[in-house]
């Protein structure tokens, strides 16, 4: 996207160019915020905003004035100005929305090999080659390969990497980290191959990611392993997954389509219960009372067993929440209630989701696993591993302390950390990914 610019006055571009990050307070939560400056066609300087925990990037931003040690810029598409005085060190400024104003210091942010050190490098000892797939349905997905520089003739281990929910990139992108690629990087050090590519709709690959559900996205996973075998040096062919990524990686393993299995954070109870429990958390972050929460969970419950019933059935028809409520004689607050009427939040994905439970398959599940968990993960819960455990004979399973859900080293575990951790994974699980996968 590219902003309009108006220059105004006789102030250098030059001098302010580049991202410039600050934390923006609103009540007890703080949200990163990067205005980018760059220089325009005649020196006009440029502006777009990024707010990293909101997924946003490159929100087109008018620079209204930039004259001497003083900015303005205006976002419409939200609402938004921000003023402030410049200087070498920062600029102490105001940020105003919806009638609110909020102080903001914004500060040069420090370059992504100082923000994100893992992030691989060049150039690199090992052969990286752009390739494509084809799914059963005929969708092509588009791929990257990494392939170690070979010691001897023997065939080397080989891993496809299967992103978790949400349309990601082939190297799972998340604040700027790359998981995936620095995973690719250390296995294909260690003499492992691998397999990442961009999930429908996203990067290079066709297809439509709203169209999808997790079933789908199982068989582009078992697509994947099947391109690995047809490469010569590769021997073994396993499936790691994130999150819902693992998830898939069980599912696939559970046809007998993986002769390894590493899951990262990966669920093996419900999709009902891990959104629950994901909801149970953030009430108790909210601060309501046990009485609101036991309402609220109680009707998120019913309403989600409803559509998880109908997916069953195969039919996709409006819940009505208002009468399940009264049914169970549950009163919440209007803003609950209204997010559960909202028909958009209802998508062909989330349905299957809450119906998906594979503590049926998993016994099925006959090849060599890894099964790592944060013991600070809070989007999916470590009683995912005590599953895994009883259901898996002879998963390995380990609960790793400090980590949160990216397997990052951690604080708190919450989502608001994941973009400020300069760490993008913990070097104990990659060590523990790849001696696992050597002996495959």
């Amino acid at each position: 996207m590219i902003a309009v610019a108006v220059l105004l006055g006789a102030a250098s571009a030059r001098a302010i160019t580049g991202s410039w990050q600050g934390k923006l307070k609103v009540g007890p939560s703080e949200l990163p915020l990067v205005f980018n400056f760059t220089e325009g066609e005649g020196g006009a300087l440029l502006c777009t905003l990024d707010s990293p925990a909101q997924g946003a990037k490159g929100i087109p931003t008018t620079v209204v004035y930039h004259v001497n040690d003083s900015i303005m810029v205006m976002c419409s598409s939200i609402g938004a100005w921000y003023g402030g005085r410049v200087s070498a060190r920062d600029i102490n400024g105001t940020f105003r929305q919806s009638g609110y104003t909020f102080p903001l210091i914004l500060q040069p942010q420090k370059s992504d090999d100082a923000r994100r050190p893992q992030t691989p490098q060049g150039p690199f000892p090992y052969e990286t080659i752009d390739t494509a797939f084809t799914a059963p349905d005929g969708t092509v997905l588009s791929a990257t390969l990494t392939l170690p520089m070979q010691a001897s003739s023997a065939k080397v281990p080989a891993v496809v990497m299967v992103t978790g929910s949400g349309p990601q990139n082939r190297d799972e992108e998340i604040f700027d980290h790359k998981p995936f690629a620095v995973i690719a990087d250390y296995l294909a050090r260690k003499g492992i191959a691998s397999l990442r590519y961009d999930d429908r709709g996203v990067g290079r690959s066709g297809g439509d990611f709203a169209a999808a559900t997790t079933y789908t996205f199982k068989d582009d996973a078992i697509a994947a392993a099947n391109l690995l075998r047809g490469v010569g040096m590769v021997g073994s062919v396993g499936i790691m997954g994130h999150s819902e990524g693992g998830t898939i990686a069980f599912m696939a393993a559970a046809e007998g389509k993986a002769d390894f299995v590493v899951s990262l954070a990966g669920m093996a109870v419900s999709g009902k219960e891990t959104i629950l429990a994901q909801n149970a958390l953030q009430l108790d972050k909210a601060g309501v009372s046990p009485q609101q929460k036991d309402a609220v969970m109680r009707l998120l419950d019913a309403v989600f067993s409803e559509i998880a019933a109908q997916y069953s059935r195969g039919e996709s028809c409006p819940v009505n929440v208002d009468s399940i409520a009264g049914e169970l004689g549950i009163t919440v607050d209007a803003a609950t209630l209204a997010s559960l009427k909202d028909n958009r939040l209802r998508t062909k994905w989330m349905d299957a989701f809450l119906a998906l439970d594979i503590r049926g398959l998993l016994p099925k599940v006959k090849c060599p696993v890894l099964a790592l968990n944060g013991d600070k993960d809070r989007q999916v819960s470590v009683d995912n591993l005590t599953v895994i455990e009883e259901l898996v004979p002879g998963a390995h399973t380990e609960l790793l302390p400090g980590l949160n859900h990216l397997m990052q080293e951690c604080m708190t575990g919450g989502v608001e950390e994941y973009s400020e951790i300069r760490q993008t994974i913990s070097p104990q699980v990659l060590e523990l990914i790849a001696d696992f996968i050597a002996r495959q």
